[in-house]
């Protein structure tokens, strides 16, 4: 994160100063320094700044009130009291919840300095000084409670900014911002050539909200835009744990790895990168077909692709502590993500599309990555299918993540019971989203059963049938001649 400096801070109170008047999150005062009083402007700046879509609040002593001219203070907060309490210790303990506040002394000139205290918005509920809630209307400081528009106002306003949309650096220069996001490849993932003057990639960052410009003229950097475009996302503290991770194991298990490797940049070059390098670790073997020879993979590439590219767009980004992570073992490739399922495991195919993140995921789709028309999984079964693979295990870990298995294909004989069930009904979900259905005929190809074992077949079915996941099309039809759709059709 970048810090403040005196040059930002010095541009900050002049773009304030600006103001044709004071406003719902800018108070100015001269040497006013009344500790409670002090209290409830951070409560009410902090509650407006939510309200208006600002993510800060200002405070600042040394300006004057009627002609914003800069007056300087005699106001010195470090050795300000409550009692026998520092200032900012008192008015921290006595804010609930507690909010970031952070005063900066500002010198203006040889004669002149300012003090601003900066007050984070709210973000989750109001924020209270000593048990009450403020709120600012106008330039004037209110009890929230008297306003219940207000109030429910801004009760809707927690709700109204996604966290992909909050900021993951703030002040910055132009030059800085172009130091941390990769625009050639912005340009070059749309097809698009790179503009000839900067402002013009600026006014394109903001548009697609990477960027925004701040209170102090200068920029800031959204949780999207670093995401996406970063050229190392771990130069931006708050997403140290977006990055992607992919081990290989030897075995099984876990306990013996061959290599890791971390992707560090931004989504939309790293999807490409991981692909490819997954791509080389997988098994394959060459085979000859008539007279060309023709490379064979164990896990078919367009189910990799799409199923990376859920984990990155469904992805909880505000849940802190994990990374996206593709762990490839001897027998299968798992993919986790921060997050539950959106939508009910059991209807994965056919449930209408959810977006966790919808405006990552709206760029993704422009850049051709995703499709953003829940066809997804169909993708994923239709290519492990063809390639004679049980459907892939989604599971629910604790309500907090998502894991998906992509297992290698085994013989009909080596599978579990509950990979065959899973495998027939999923088989009858994709089926019927083509309005077809399936038959014992079906899931022989797919299992490379015989005409001479349809038995195996007929159990499997019976099996489904039990587990109540399909249902005979006609009850009346002949045994033979029988077809199968999804319990829900």
């Amino acid at each position: 994160m970048v810090t403040k400096t005196i040059l930002y801070l010095q541009s900050l109170v002049r773009e304030l100063t600006k103001l044709p008047s004071e406003t719902e999150w800018v108070e100015f005062k001269c040497n006013y320094q009344d500790p409670q009083m002090i209290g409830e402007y951070i409560s009410a700046l902090s509650n407006s700044a939510t309200l208006v879509g600002k993510p800060k609040g200002y405070l600042i002593w040394g300006i004057n009130n009627e002609t914003h001219n800069i007056v300087g203070t005699g106001f010195n907060y470090r050795k300000a009291k409550k009692g026998n309490e520092n200032l900012e210790n008192w008015l921290a303990h006595m804010l609930n919840p507690r909010v970031e506040c952070n005063f900066y002394e500002v010198p203006m000139s040889d004669d002149e300095t300012v003090i601003i205290l900066e007050v984070a918005c709210a973000q989750l509920r109001p924020v209270s000084f000593s048990g009450v809630e403020f709120i600012r209307v106008g330039a004037s400081k209110k009890k929230l409670n008297d306003y219940p528009d207000k109030e429910r106002e801004l009760w809707k306003a927690f709700d109204s900014t996604p966290y992909e949309l909050r900021l993951a650096a703030c002040n910055l220069s132009e030059d800085e911002v172009f130091m941390l996001l990769d625009y050639p490849k912005y340009y070059g993932k749309l097809g698009l050539p790179i503009p000839k003057n900067r402002d013009q990639v600026l006014v394109d960052f903001q548009n697609e909200k990477f960027l925004s410009t701040n209170d102090a003229g200068k920029w800031d950097i959204t949780n999207m835009g670093a995401i996406l475009l970063a050229k190392e996302i771990k130069k931006f503290e708050g997403l140290l744990k977006k990055t992607i991770r992919v081990i290989w194991y030897k075995d099984k298990g876990r306990a013996d790895v061959i290599r890791e490797k971390e992707f560090n940049n931004g989504y939309i070059s790293s999807h490409e990168e991981v692909v490819q390098y997954i791509m080389t670790i997988i098994p394959q073997e060459e085979v000859i077909v008539g007279a060309n020879r023709t490379t064979i993979v164990a896990y078919p590439e367009i189910a990799i692709r799409e199923l990376l590219a859920n984990s990155m767009i469904h992805q909880a980004i505000e849940q802190k502590g994990t990374n996206i992570m593709v762990e490839l073992f001897s027998n299968r490739i798992e993919f986790s993500n921060a997050g539950c399922p959106l939508v009910e495991i059991d209807r994965i195919i056919d449930t209408v599309p959810v977006s966790r993140n919808e405006n990552i995921a709206g760029f993704m789709r422009k850049c051709n990555i995703c499709e953003e028309r829940g066809s997804g999984y169909e993708k994923i079964i239709t290519a492990t299918s063809k390639n004679n693979m049980p459907a892939p295990i989604i599971r629910n870990q604790s309500n907090q993540f998502t894991k998906v298995i992509m297992l290698a294909q085994v013989p009909f004989e080596m599978l579990p019971k509950e990979d065959k069930i899973r495998t027939c009904y999923m088989q009858a979900c994709l089926a019927y989203m083509e309005h077809s259905a399936i038959s014992n005929a079906d899931l022989r190809i797919l299992f490379e059963i015989s005409d001479a074992e349809i038995m195996k077949i007929t159990r499997l079915i019976k099996d489904t049938i039990v587990a109540g996941l399909i249902k005979p099309v006609d009850i009346n039809t002949a045994q033979r001649y029988m077809k199968y759709i999804p319990f829900w059709a």
